[in-house]
Parts: C-alpha cells; sequence; structure tokens
C-alpha cells in the first residue's frame, strides 16, 4: 500500500511538471505574437510618419470629361506599388466616387509618369511627381483626393 502512495506522488509531480511546460510554452509563444505586431505596428506608424504628398495641380477637360492631374511625393518614404494609390473625386453633395490605379471593376485612373524615375523604377521615390489622368467624369469635381496604402492623403479643391 505504501508503494501506491509514492507511484501516485509521482504520477502527481510528472503532471504538475507537463501542465507547468505546456504553459510556459503557449506563454512564451503569446507574448512572441505580441511583441511581433506591435513591432509592426511601429513599424506601420513609423513609415506613415514619413510619407507626404502633395497634389499640385489637377486640370478638368470638360469637353472630354477627363481630369489630368499631378501630386509630388514630398515626404522621406517610397511608394513601391502604385496599384494601391487610391483617387476620390467629390462633385458637391453627391457621393464621393473612388478610383483605383489600373484596369479592374469599378471606375480607374491611368498613371501615366513619373519624373524623374532614376532611382528606382515605375516606384514613386522622394522627390518625384506623378503625373495620371482619370477618364469618364462627369460632372466637374470640387475636390480631388489622393489616398497612398498606407493612409497618407491630400487634396485639393483648386481643379481648373
Amino acid at each position: 500500500m505504501a508503494g501506491a502512495i509514492i507511484i501516485a506522488c509521482a504520477m502527481g509531480v510528472l503532471m504538475l511538471v507537463l501542465v507547468g511546460y505546456v504553459m510556459v510554452g503557449s506563454t512564451l509563444t503569446s507574448d512572441n505574437s505580441i511583441a511581433s505586431a506591435q513591432k509592426d505596428m511601429t513599424a506601420l506608424k513609423e513609415e506613415r510618419l514619413r510619407t507626404n504628398i502633395e497634389v499640385t495641380w489637377a486640370d478638368y477637360h470638360g469637353t472630354g470629361t477627363w481630369i489630368e492631374f499631378t501630386v509630388d511625393n514630398t515626404g522621406n518614404e517610397r511608394i513601391p506599388d502604385l496599384t494601391q494609390v487610391n483617387i476620390v473625386l467629390i462633385t458637391g453633395s453627391n457621393a464621393p466616387v473612388y478610383y483605383i490605379n489600373g484596369s479592374g471593376y469599378g471606375k480607374t485612373w491611368k498613371f501615366n509618369s513619373l519624373t524623374p524615375d532614376t532611382i528606382h523604377p515605375n516606384q514613386w521615390d522622394p522627390g518625384e511627381e506623378l503625373y495620371a489622368e482619370i477618364y469618364e467624369v462627369s460632372p466637374k469635381p470640387s475636390t480631388l483626393m489622393v489616398v497612398t496604402a498606407n493612409g497618407v492623403t491630400n487634396q485639393t479643391s483648386t481643379i481648373i
């Protein structure tokens, strides 16, 4: 009978060690996940702080119902993927109209050129000017807004 008590105690201690090992392991894993997520969020916020754009010119061509516009990257951050840049046109009290870059579903805007495009070809580097067009715009919008992938926006209410 004394041997059964010793075996039961040994099994109890073994179970406590195993449960403790599982609990510590899962705690460490979740701590790593949380720390990694916090690090990623900090990097995204820093990238957003370094991003700045400025709509410098927008011209509405009423006869052809299209707009051409230029936007300068005045920040310190490269915008590598122009397909993630969206344009929003606001016309009076109408709902905003969203335009995506390239071909696809919905309304689109067309990227024409980056000037000077010397460092990273087809990527919007600091100091470069984006020239683009939007077709099938009617009536003339009151505001043109450019939105980058990381949420930085700039707009102009001066559309010629």
